[in-house]
């Protein structure tokens, strides 16, 4: 687990020991990173799933 105050990217995890620690001002904390995050970045989601229609089409081809 990271310690208050290091940096950690917003994902799955760092959320939820966010949550599972229970401090407010660190779960506010972490909220304003993946808020960051999705600003500058967007949601990943659709560009997971484009990338694994590539890969299946270029794994057909082998």
């Amino acid at each position: 687990m990271a310690k208050h105050g290091e940096a950690v990217p917003p994902y799955g995890v760092a959320i939820q020991q966010a949550i599972a620690r229970g401090d407010l001002a660190h779960m506010k904390e972490v909220a304003q990173q993946a808020e960051a995050y999705l600003n500058e970045w967007g949601d990943i989601r659709s560009a997971l799933a484009a990338l694994q229609v590539e890969i299946a089409r270029a794994e057909q081809k082998e």
